[in-house]
């Protein structure tokens, strides 16, 4: 049997956590994937010190930016102050939190106008599957499935729509 320390685990395991969290904000925030972003990695006790040991795991695994990276201590001065910084926070576990500054991870320009035209295109698909499913005739004509399937669809666009809508508003 594997011998483990029960310590160990727990600190790999949130290592798996932070570094799950990062690549997840990346592909929420749709950045590109070869750009390399900075964070602010704020711990408490031996995972402060478990972090800094494997930062360099974390940076190549995450996709980080190795100047641009820092990890603190729970209430220095300088975790404080990363906490002012218009960032996204990511909350892994209770004690470690990592903060990515949104200026390195978007051009806000840029995002707006993919989310615009990501919205126009799904508007256009949602007027279509509207019109459909408010004909008489196809209500009436098609086979059960397929409107079910129709209304099914329009609930997924307008679901998409609205997170669009709610991205496009927190860029504003």
């Amino acid at each position: 049997p594997l011998v483990t320390c029960d310590a160990s685990v727990s600190t790999f395991e949130c290592f798996q956590a932070l570094t799950r969290s990062i690549r997840n904000a990346r592909a929420e925030y749709n950045v590109e994937q070869g750009k390399k972003i900075s964070a602010t990695i704020i711990a408490s006790g031996s995972l402060y010190d478990e972090i800094t040991a494997e930062l360099k795991s974390l940076v190549l695994l995450t996709k980080l930016d190795p100047d641009q990276v820092a990890v603190y201590e729970v209430g220095s001065k300088e975790a404080k102050a990363a906490t002012t910084v218009e960032s996204i926070q990511l909350v892994v576990q209770d004690g470690v939190e990592a903060y990515l500054p949104l200026a390195g991870l978007i051009d806000p320009e840029k995002e707006r106008k993919r989310l615009e035209k990501q919205a126009s295109k799904i508007g256009k698909e949602i007027e279509k599957l509207s019109t459909r499913l408010t004909s008489k005739g196809f209500v009436d004509k098609a086979p059960p499935a397929l409107v079910d399937k129709a209304r099914a669809e329009l609930a997924e666009l307008e679901d998409q729509a609205s997170k669009i809508n709610s991205s496009l508003e927190a860029l504003s």
